[in-house]
């Protein structure tokens, strides 16, 4: 079933590139071409995906291709441009996200920090939290997909958190909250560290 993350609309800043002529449908691999059937189908095989990968994740080294082979995983079975980076700018409500033609640059400069942090090893519980904070907020700043952000983005972050010891339980804020503390996380990342402290617990 859908996780219910998904509930704001992205929308082309000039028009787009990936949905059928005349239409705001994204093209998909089911031929689909009504947008309330699409997300509704959209959101039931990505919840199974996500499912799937709690015991068979994607394995890498927190670089762009792994974020990418994520989002692929999630939504390779309805979209065409699954694991690709999006080619048109975007926004959601009044939050324009990165330029398209500046995601392959700014994505491995993020993702290189992490890697000179040693994947956030060694820190204590507050500062673990704050800096992953900051890679999410990064992460969902530069919004590399034409869709399915959120949910890759989670997938990475779960990933990097079990890393260091740390279980996530998103469901243990509202859904709400959550999607509200992300559109705010472009401007500032102090309310998605107090978000995120009750969803990590440790792995014992």
């Amino acid at each position: 079933m859908p996780d219910g993350f998904g509930k704001y609309d992205v929308y082309a800043v000039a028009g787009s590139v990936y949905c059928h002529k005349d239409s705001n449908v994204l093209r998909n691999k089911l031929g689909i071409r009504d947008g309330a059937m699409l997300r509704r189908i959209e959101a039931d095989i990505s919840a199974a995906r996500q499912t799937e990968l709690v015991e068979n994740p994607v394995s890498g080294r927190f670089t762009p291709s792994h974020l990418c082979n994520i989002h692929r995983r999630l939504l390779g079975d309805v979209y065409p441009f699954a694991g690709h980076f999006r080619r048109e700018d975007i926004a959601k409500g009044e939050t324009r996200f990165l330029g398209f033609n500046q995601i392959g640059e700014k994505l491995t400069s993020l993702l290189s920090g992490l890697r000179a942090e040693h994947y956030l090893a060694g820190g204590d519980r507050t500062q673990f939290i704050k800096r992953s904070a900051y890679y999410m907020a990064e992460l969902n700043y530069i919004h590399p997909f034409r869709e399915g952000n959120g949910r890759a983005t989670r997938e990475f972050m779960r990933l990097l958190f079990l890393r260091n010891g740390y279980k996530v339980d998103w469901s243990a804020v509202p859904v709400d909250e959550l999607l509200q503390t992300m559109v705010e996380s472009v401007y500032e990342t102090a309310r998605l560290e107090d978000v995120l402290n009750p969803c990590l617990q440790k792995d014992e």
